[in-house]
């Protein structure tokens, strides 16, 4: 029997062209698409490369990450690193080019379900949401470290906050996984509690403490290629200042209500960068497309490898 649809599986993709469409309508407010042009002409292809470089080594890294966490979470069987690559290309498609930024996300978690046993996607896909904690544990540590090597040379408002709360928030999501059969079993049957019961629990802390810097390590590569594509447009932003912008950039991509991150994402390169360095707004625009065009280069790379699978038989 199919179970019923939620109101968010129903109407979310609503929501999801909403917030795209009010970001967008503010940077058509706030840019002069004339002085973006002009700031996009100092991008070399040269530089573009690089940055799409780095994306295609942020993605390989998370791939990584993610063969790591199975094991740390007790995965029977894992999928080879090139294996793993593929899919997490494939994944990356998904989340840039389809509103949500979560559909890549699920597809791994379903396609590692069997590693899991008599946890199946549960456990798979509780594996994918401490990859995506530890993912913007890794953002807002970039963001405490711009906001130290900036001292107090520039004025960063309510930065450290932010910072504070986006480091306890995703330990906190961590910490909560291991509660969770614990919690299952002061609850009455139900789908609750049969979805708490099957979370997979912590069965290898070196192979989480090695996940953890694998996490640092991608969002570093994702701030460095931002601070190429902003400094190849203004001078002045160092790789210091870049972390005060691209970390909080690249979290909009973990919301749900957009396509990729788009609206949010240039929303933040803009604001921060004329509060911080007096950045034109067009500059900050520019920046941010690069960056989103790094990605979408990457994505489509995923979106070809998705053309080469096969359906396989499910054991």
């Amino acid at each position: 029997m199919t179970e019923p649809r939620t109101a968010w599986q129903r109407y979310g993709w609503i929501a999801r062209w909403l917030g795209t469409g009010a970001g967008v309508a503010y940077i058509i407010h706030r840019v002069n698409f004339t002085e973006a042009k002009v700031a996009a002409r100092r991008l070399s292809l040269a530089t573009i490369a690089i940055a799409c470089g780095l994306i295609a080594l942020n993605v390989i890294c998370g791939a990584v990450r993610w063969r790591v966490l199975l094991r740390a979470y007790g995965a029977r069987s894992r999928p080879s690193l090139a294996r793993c690559t593929k899919l997490y290309f494939i994944a990356f498609f998904y989340n840039n080019y389809l509103p949500g930024a979560v559909a890549g996300d699920v597809v791994r978690g379903v396609v590692t379900r069997d590693a899991f046993g008599e946890h199946g996607t549960t456990g798979a896909l509780a594996v994918v949401v401490v990859e995506r904690a530890l993912g913007l544990f890794g953002v807002f540590l970039l963001l405490a470290l711009g906001l130290g090597l900036a001292g107090g040379a520039i004025d960063v408002g309510s930065l450290w906050l932010w910072s504070g709360i986006g480091i306890a928030g995703s330990i906190a999501i961590v910490l909560a996984l291991p509660f969770a059969r614990a919690i299952a079993r002061k609850l009455s049957a139900g789908r609750v509690r049969t979805i708490l019961e099957r979370m997979p629990e912590l069965g290898d802390g070196r192979a989480f403490a090695i996940a953890t810097v694998l996490s640092i390590v991608t969002q570093a590569l994702v701030a460095l290629a931002g601070y190429v594509l902003l400094h190849a447009i203004d001078p002045r932003v160092d790789l210091g200042g870049s972390l005060l912008i691209v970390p909080l950039a690249a979290a909009t991509t973990f919301l749900p209500i957009t396509v990729g991150g788009a609206g949010a994402r240039e929303t933040v390169y803009i604001s921060l960068g004329a509060s911080l360095f007096a950045m034109p707004e067009g500059d900050a625009l520019a920046a941010s497309l690069a960056l989103w065009l790094a990605h979408l280069v990457n994505g489509a790379i995923g979106g070809a490898l998705q053309l080469t699978e096969r359906a396989k038989p499910t054991r």
